[in-house]
């Protein structure tokens, strides 16, 4: 059987990429097969070997993201496997390899391993030509600096990302995401009225490619912004609208819109209907495996359906003790503060808002605690 150069097996693993990248899965996966079929056939090649092994666990990532009731990476076994090789990886590799570990320990809620991971495939960037894939990398750091509420830091790399993908139409689903970071970090900020346009633009951005999965994700953060921004009716208009959506493709949204419905609803003392979305918020989660939310639903139970032990309660947010989890410690802190001052309880009310606050120094030190 004739060899097949490594050039050309190269080639159409760039190829494959790029549509990783637009997270286009029915083209991702013909050219996985096609370069799986090339690689047996493939002059003997070690770093292009490499290369095809981060690409597949790149490939795993992108399907545990957009599918994640169906796919689960429950071990790092790609990169143990390169690591296990004792090749010591240089140049373009080295950062592919800094920067899908990265995307790996992400997904799985290990910020501080992820910015670290992702600093070292910095480092690296200067290897990299290619202005897409400096895009990516700067969403990604946005993203993960997003969520350790580091609003400077994600701003700063949002709008690089943002100003390449804008010049690229095929990217419109990574411009709706760097809009998305963008209105996050100014709600952060509590400037929703700033929020709010970037979330509508993206929604109709979503509608205009029809797609579905996009669709709910932009209905539940618009819903999200009216909530902050203390418009229930429009937030309540809007999470129904999500779970419309979410409920036809089955998207994991559906927790986070029933789970936000019950808030609402407890919030307000509507009992019933707080009691309601809970449960299809928990049956959801279940649906999905999200144990984070099936913390946060603790935390409601023991608050708005138990009997509100202060004890209890608290014993509730220990999962939530973690760089994933103190952004929602905060917000549930709060929550709980705010319900004993309604029920005339200023010593428990007082000692959640301590929480609230030893959770705010929490997030804080993220800004110091990924320079180690």
């Amino acid at each position: 059987m004739e060899t097949i150069p490594s050039s050309e097996v190269g080639i159409k693993i760039n190829r494959w990429y790029n549509e990783i990248q637009k997270l286009n899965v029915i083209e991702a996966e013909r050219l996985k097969a096609e370069v799986h079929l090339a690689i047996e056939r493939m002059e003997e090649d070690q770093d292009l070997l490499s290369y095809y092994q981060l690409m597949n666990f790149r490939h795993e990532l992108m399907l545990e993201y957009l599918f994640p009731a169906e796919k689960k990476l429950s071990k790092s076994d790609y990169l143990r496997e390169i690591e296990g090789q004792g090749r010591k990886l240089s140049g373009l590799l080295e950062y592919y390899f800094s920067f899908f570990t990265g995307m790996y320990h992400f997904s799985r809620g290990k910020y501080i391993k992820a910015i670290k991971a992702y600093r070292a495939a910095e480092k690296k960037l200067t290897k990299v030509s290619d202005k897409i894939e400096k895009a990516e990398f700067y969403y990604k750091m946005a993203e993960v600096f997003y969520h350790m509420k580091q609003t400077h830091m994600s701003m700063y790399y949002v709008s690089l990302a943002y100003d390449i993908y804008k010049s690229y139409d095929a990217y419109v689903i990574r411009r709706i995401n760097c809009l998305f970071v963008v209105a996050g970090n100014y709600i952060d900020l509590s400037t929703h009225d700033q929020a709010l346009p970037h979330l509508l633009s993206a929604k109709e951005s979503a509608e205009d490619i029809q797609n579905k999965a996009i669709v709910a994700k932009a209905l539940l953060n618009v819903a999200y912004c009216y909530n902050a921004m203390e418009r229930p009716t429009k937030a309540i208009e809007y999470f129904h609208k999500a779970i419309d959506v979410a409920k036809e493709i089955k998207a994991k949204e559906l927790t986070q819109a029933y789970y936000d419905l019950a808030l609402i609803h407890f919030r307000n003392n509507e009992n019933i209907e707080g009691r309601k979305f809970y449960e299809k918020a928990l049956e959801s989660a279940r649906v999905f495996e999200d144990e984070l939310f099936l913390c946060l639903l603790d935390v409601l139970e023991a608050l708005f359906i138990k009997s509100a032990n202060k004890s209890e309660v608290l014993e509730t947010m220990k999962p939530l003790r973690d760089s994933r989890g103190y952004p929602y410690l905060e917000e549930l802190a709060l929550e709980a503060a705010l319900f004993y001052t309604r029920n005339e309880r200023p010593n428990d009310s007082i000692f959640f808002y301590d929480q609230m606050v030893q959770a705010q120094k929490q997030i804080k030190r993220g800004d110091f605690l990924y320079e180690i």
